[in-house]
This record gives C-alpha cells, structure tokens and sequence, in this order.
C-alpha cells in the first residue's frame, strides 16, 4: 500500500505539502564523497542510477549531489526519481517518473569541489522505502571506486544504451526528509568499516544500516534517521582517502540536518599506514588529540559523539604487533569514557575470543581487516540503542 501512494504522490497533485505541517529537515541516507584517482576508468556523458533505502519518513525530499573531490568540473543534464519495480536492482519499468529541480532549473553546473542541493520533492516517503535516484551528466564523469553491495547501474547517452550494473561511488551525497517527527538524526562516520567495505548485501550496507534496520522498529518518538558516511581509506589526522576527518567534518556531519547523534569509528588506518617506529609512527596520544578535536567540533554544535573501539587487525598487511599495541592503547582509553559521550564497543563484537588481535574466523573474508555482511551485522546489534536517545 504504501508503494501505490507513492506513485499515485508521484503521479497527480497530491505532489503539495500539507500546509499545517512544522517540517524538520532530517537526513535519511548518505554517501561520503571521495576522490577517483587518475586511473579510475571515465565513463563517457550519460546516466547513474542509484537505488537508495530511506531511513526517515516525511511529505518532502531533498537531494544534495558532490563534486567535493571531483577533478573536474560536471554538468548535471537532468535528475529524477522512481520507485523501483521489484525488491532487487534498479529497474523502473513504467512507473511514474518525477522531475527534479534545482532552483527551478532541470540542468545545473556541478563545479569542481561544488555540491548542489534539490528544490523539494513534494510526495509521502516511508522509512525503509526504496527509491531509484537517476542522474544524467551531459559530461564525462570518472566516479570514485568502491567495492559494496549498494544498487547501482551506468548507460551512456547513446540511441539504445542499456543500464548495466556499476560499482562507484555515488555522486548522490546525501538525501534529505521533510519530517512531522524527526527526533534525532545519526551520522555514522569513519572509514571502510562504516562504508561498509567488503559487505556485498544490497539490502544492508554495513553496520549503519543494520542499526537503521533495529531503529526503524522503535516507537516513532524514539526512532533515528541513520546517514553512513564512511570512507574507505580514511584517516582522522590527515588526508589519505579523501581529506582527513577533522576537515570533513564540516562538510559530512555539520551539512546533515537536524543531525543530533555522531557515532564515530576511525584511526586503523592512521596506525596502519604510518611507521613501525620514528617520527612516522602515528602514536596513541596523537590519535586521541585527534579524537579530542573532532568531539570538540561536534559539542560546539550541540552534537553527541559516540565512540566505537577499532575492530581487530593484526594479521591486516599494514598491521603489524607494535601498531596492534597501539590500538590497543586507545581502544582502552576509549573505554575509559572521557573523550566520547558514549562508547559502543565493536572491537568486542568482532573479535576472536582466543586470538584478541584476530577477527573470528567466521567474520573474517580473508583480509583479516575488513568484516564481512556478517560480521557488520553482528557491529550493528552492539550499539546500545539507549545511547540514541533524543
């Protein structure tokens, strides 16, 4: 039922807000975007199609697209949304197609290291819904890699082009719901393990949206929106994939709106990539100033920081025992709980009981650093429900 009022939403005037409504803007998914690199394949002038899974309900939606690590300047020929025509894949058959603007515009310049958001999208969105999100460029594009299970598929603009599934990363950052309760709004962020790399569910990506599944099944007073903005490679002292946490910050927490709530997993890569030893070790006394400063931020917002414990990794290629003593070091000192508002602890969820610095075998893909759809499950069932509390 709630599929037919959505197309009929999409398909005659019902497309107007109630005029009593008091919305609040909350964020219902996300896509942290980040750099491809020279040797990422261009895809010519054409048309991505995104399969998105709501978290928040609502009479409105709001797009934002990013270039924010683009190389280049894009132009966006045309955006528009669907519902899709099964439970799997992108495919929209003949359901009702509905336009997009941007500040009355169907074609807009999407500037390098530029975003532009939507004008609204006036129909009745429900939590857990899927919406196909199509956007055209006029220009080449050369999108960034990723290895997920999330629904995407590429044609180019050319006479009978067929849409063919594509791994990338979206240029589709964050979509936005008008909400008539909207109580909280959590920001999962970090990198791969919160991206959700390696996890090839395309119901389920990663943790957050596992814990978007356990929320959803709350009383809608106590029920939060979850946007992932996780990215592979990530660091939170300086820049490695994509710039550092404490940069981004502004930029993939402060634009979500009415975001309330941060649970913040990040720093293994920071130990992996640096030194063994000397002045190109990363220590845990650097990774807690980075921490610090990164609540320091949230707090000056009004914005709770949950701390997740870094999950195991010392057979990881980049680990080594001295770096697992140091993640260690700060998985204690998050656990003291003086630098978060609250702590979730994933390591714990994870780890082989008789091997502490191991992921248990049955979560590990063979990396030994990424966990599989399982073992991201088994993370989104720690988080204490209670510490997302409006």
């Amino acid at each position: 039922m709630r599929h037919l009022i959505f197309l009929a939403a999409f398909g005659g005037l019902a497309l107007s807000a109630p005029a009593h409504a008091a919305p609040t803007w909350a964020g219902a998914w996300g896509y942290a975007p980040a750099d491809s690199g020279a040797n990422e394949p261009e895809q010519p002038a054409g048309t991505y199609r995104y399969r998105v899974r709501l978290t928040q309900a609502g009479d409105a939606m709001q797009l934002t697209l990013s270039n924010a690590e683009g190389d280049k300047p894009l132009g966006v020929a045309g955006v528009t949304i669907a519902s899709p025509t099964g439970p799997l894949g992108t495919e929209i058959g003949t359901n009702p197609v509905h336009a997009i603007r941007f500040s009355g515009l169907q074609s807009v310049a999407l500037p390098k290291g530029g975003t532009v958001l939507s004008d609204p999208i006036n129909a009745p969105f429900h939590i857990g819904q899927d919406v196909i999100v199509s956007v055209s460029f006029s220009t080449p594009t050369r999108p960034g890699r990723t290895n997920l299970g999330m629904e995407m598929a590429f044609a180019p603009t050319t006479p009978g082009a067929s849409f063919t599934p594509i791994k990338a990363r979206p240029y589709l950052s964050l979509v936005s719901i008008r909400a008539a309760q909207a109580p909280c709004t959590v920001v999962a962020f970090g990198d791969s393990i919160t991206d959700g790399f390696l996890g090839l569910s395309p119901q389920t990506r990663g943790w957050p949206g596992r814990l978007a599944e356990r929320l959803a099944t709350l009383p809608a007073a106590q029920r939060c929106g979850v946007v992932n903005m996780g990215i592979s490679g990530n660091r939170v002292l300086k820049a490695g994939r994509a710039t550092s946490a404490l940069d981004r910050f502004w930029r993939d927490v402060a634009s979500v709106p009415n975001v309330t709530h941060v649970i913040f997993l990040e720093g293994i890569n920071d130990i992996g990539a640096g030194s063994e030893s000397g002045p190109g070790a990363v220590t845990a006394d650097q990774l807690l100033y980075g921490y610090r400063q990164f609540v320091a931020r949230a707090h000056a917002l009004g914005i709770k920081v949950i701390g997740g414990t870094m999950t195991p990794a010392l057979h990881a290629g980049y680990m080594s025992p001295a770096k697992e003593q140091t993640r260690q070091t700060v998985n204690a000192a998050i656990r003291g709980r003086t630098i978060f508002d609250g702590v979730i602890d994933f390591d714990a969820a994870v780890r082989n009981p008789s091997a502490p610095g191991d992921l248990r075998p049955e979560f590990d893909p063979g990396d030994h650093l990424h966990p599989n759809d399982a073992g991201l499950r088994a993370m989104g069932d720690a988080v204490n429900l209670s510490l997302l509390r409006p």
